[in-house]
């Protein structure tokens, strides 16, 4: 299931993935502000809960107009040993964070702070991202195309498809490379099927 609207900030370097843990903000209200209500605290909160190597998926409702955060959390995040951090809302600081090794994927730079729209609600709990259910622990990737989401049962199996797909595509574009046309190869025929199951077995012989 791919994320709407939601990009990687900065510099791409390497691909993320890794379990999800979820933080859930509700449209921002005068009244639910501190210390009527624990926003901040809920905030903060899901920052030291994620835990290492797991991605913190932030639902923000697709608003950007304010940021889910800033540079100093996600710092915290990352020295925590986060695998990523995905938003569909805004993110502040962006030329730090998006200068920083740990991956981060939003909809858009955005400079308010988060109170300005947002307030923290819950967190490790189902949420919606990108138009996306987001159950705590579904595998999260995110690469220079954007982020998808896999259910935590299904992971083992589409992980050997994408695999398998992957070493036919680097299949395909090499017989492209040497001068192949694009007629049974792309996509590929029978024949090109056939050609590529040899080279894996080839491939899987001790040499």
């Amino acid at each position: 299931m791919l994320m709407k609207n939601v990009r990687p900030l900065g510099r791409y370097g390497r691909p993320m993935v890794g379990p999800a843990y979820t933080l859930r903000f509700i449209p921002a209200r005068e009244d639910l502000e501190a210390p009527a209500w624990r926003s901040g605290e809920i905030h903060r909160e899901a920052f030291e809960a994620t835990p290492a190597r797991h991605v913190l998926v932030m639902d923000c409702r697709s608003d950007a107009s304010a940021a889910c955060c800033g540079d100093i959390m996600v710092s915290r995040l990352m020295v925590r040993g986060g695998a990523g951090l995905v938003s569909d809302g805004g993110i502040r600081d962006s030329a730090a964070i998006g200068a920083m090794a740990m991956p981060v994927f939003v909809q858009a730079p955005s400079p308010p702070v988060s109170r300005v729209a947002h307030c923290a609600l819950e967190h490790g709990r189902p949420i919606a991202c990108g138009g996306v259910a987001v159950i705590p622990g579904d595998i999260v990737m995110g690469d220079a195309d954007g982020v998808i989401v896999i259910p935590a049962s299904a992971a083992a199996q589409v992980a050997d498809e994408a695999l398998k797909k992957d070493a036919q595509d680097a299949f395909v574009a090499r017989r492209i490379l040497d001068g192949a046309p694009l007629k049974g190869n792309f996509p590929p025929d029978a024949e090109t099927l056939r050609a590529f199951e040899a080279y894996l077995a080839a491939q899987a012989k001790p040499h």
